[in-house]
């Protein structure tokens, strides 16, 4: 049986406070557990675990209790700060209840999550660790200083903690009871106010505005509603899609949405403009960054040994069979930015298959200040190499001396974007120090090639575009 995260409330202060005086923080734990702990973990290895807590510090005690689950003597406990509502069992006791530390960009964050993997069969109302998915999400949201914050399906309130620093006011939601619950004890933790609201998607926060929504919602696209932190029980991506439909209600003019989706490509269908027609009527731009695209069965079984590797053959076939008439299944993030200009808004998809940085948000507000840009005469602005932008040159040797044959542009932050440049291309990013003209660019490239301005800005523009869509010319 489940416990109640509301009975954890009262006393989590004095956790807090254990924690604090333990020396308890991600790298505290880093170091004592070693980095490979969460991979130790997962594969139920704890042997190494338990050597490296054998010490009965109150870091070691409250790591056996809180990260393994083990047993350890109550008198440890108490003494290590644990108090009696946290704690199960006589002489010897454990805690319902589980600490994940992570640092993220930054910021610090401990949450609170029931115990147990996702791969040892969990229970429909589980509230899990921070997965994956969390730590996504976490990457592409912004984290300029806005005033108030919403996360949509919070589960245990890992994006609501992360945003402590850049976000005066903090709401969460889900429609899980015990999720609002963990996300409510996960800010007594903090020691930061998170006003966590149960109830479907939007419907607590009917009527209100945010400068910034994020969201992690149950977006698999799965039979039924077995888990209700994976499972919408909607058919099909239509969770996603009315979630993008809703979200603009709440975002307040000028500000941004980001969640993580997933869309359905169809038999027959064009899978991009399916994800670009939820957009529709929306009164925002939208900006969809697709990370991965799986095959039905491989999408199963990626999350058959997610949630429920001890049941694999007994749901695969029933799940493949509810994915009839579909090609592929897109997983990726989308933004959205509600404009204040009047402009008709448009929609952009990018298939970012390469690594990213590890941190990413800021190129959500930069995409879309680009478009803007990109609206006006580009020949008037005056542009400039970001500054991670590196020029990678394979040369090789001539008779005259090495002469190069591929120059890579990379960016080294955000998406990491690449691509190829041609040397007249290479100079024309040289001169792009932010005090002059693009228009008067090209007229210098035109006369140093031999070309007519209008022959050259032909040639140029068209490649500036995409340096600037993409971000390496800003």
């Amino acid at each position: 049986m489940l416990l109640d995260p509301a009975d954890l409330l009262p006393d989590a202060p004095r956790v807090q406070e254990a924690l604090a005086a333990a020396g308890w923080s991600p790298a505290g734990l880093d170091d004592l557990l070693g980095v490979t702990a969460r991979t130790h973990l997962d594969r139920d290895e704890r042997s190494p675990l338990l050597r490296r807590t054998s010490g009965g510090s109150p870091l070691e005690v409250l790591a056996r209790v809180l990260v393994l689950g083990e047993p350890v003597p109550r008198a440890q406990a108490v003494a290590a700060g644990l108090p009696d509502s946290w704690l199960v069992g006589g002489e010897v006791v454990t805690c319902p209840v589980r600490l994940q530390a992570v640092a993220h960009g930054g910021t610090d964050v401990t949450v609170p999550h029931d115990p147990g993997s996702a791969a040892a069969q969990v229970q429909a109302e589980q509230v899990l660790g921070i997965g994956a998915a969390s730590l996504t999400l976490a990457a592409a949201t912004p984290r300029r200083p806005v005033s108030r914050l919403l996360d949509v399906g919070t589960g245990n309130g890992v994006q609501a903690l992360l945003a402590r620093g850049h976000a005066g006011v903090l709401v969460a939601t889900d429609r899980n009871p015990r999720a609002t619950s963990f996300a409510q004890l996960a800010g007594v933790l903090a020691g930061v106010e998170v006003d966590a609201r149960t109830g479907d998607l939007l419907e607590p926060v009917a009527g209100e505005q945010f400068d910034l929504v994020v969201s992690n919602p149950p977006f698999v696209v799965s039979p039924g509603r077995r888990y209700t932190y994976r499972d919408a029980g909607h058919p099909g991506d239509d969770v996603c899609r009315t979630l993008v439909h809703q979200v603009p209600r709440v975002i307040a003019p000028g500000g941004h949405a980001v969640q993580l989706v997933n869309w359905l490509h169809m038999e027959g269908q064009d899978g991009d403009e399916r994800v670009r027609s939820w957009f529709d009527g929306t009164g925002c731009d939208g900006w969809v960054v697709q990370r991965e695209l799986a095959a039905p069965e491989d999408y199963v079984t990626a999350w058959l040994r997610d949630t429920d590797e001890s049941a694999f053959d007994a749901l695969y076939d029933d799940w493949v069979d509810a994915l009839s008439g579909v090609e592929a299944v897109a997983f990726g993030v989308l933004a959205m930015h509600r404009r204040t200009d009047g402009r008709a808004p448009s929609v952009e998809l990018d298939e970012v298959d390469q690594p990213t940085a590890a941190t990413w948000g800021e190129e959500v507000l930069a995409h879309f200040a680009r478009r803007e840009l990109l609206e006006g005469d580009l020949l008037q602005a005056r542009l400039r190499v970001r500054d991670d932008v590196r020029l990678h040159q394979v040369a090789e040797r001539t008779e005259d001396g090495w002469r190069a044959d591929t120059q890579l542009l990379q960016q080294e932050g955000g998406l990491r974007w690449t691509g190829g440049v041609d040397t007249y291309g290479a100079d024309l990013l040289a001169a792009c120090d932010g005090t002059r003209r693009l228009g008067d660019l090209v007229d210098l490239l035109a006369a140093g090639a031999g070309l007519s301005p209008g022959e050259a800005a032909e040639q140029v523009v068209p490649v500036v575009l995409e340096l600037v869509r993409q971000g390496f010319l800003v």
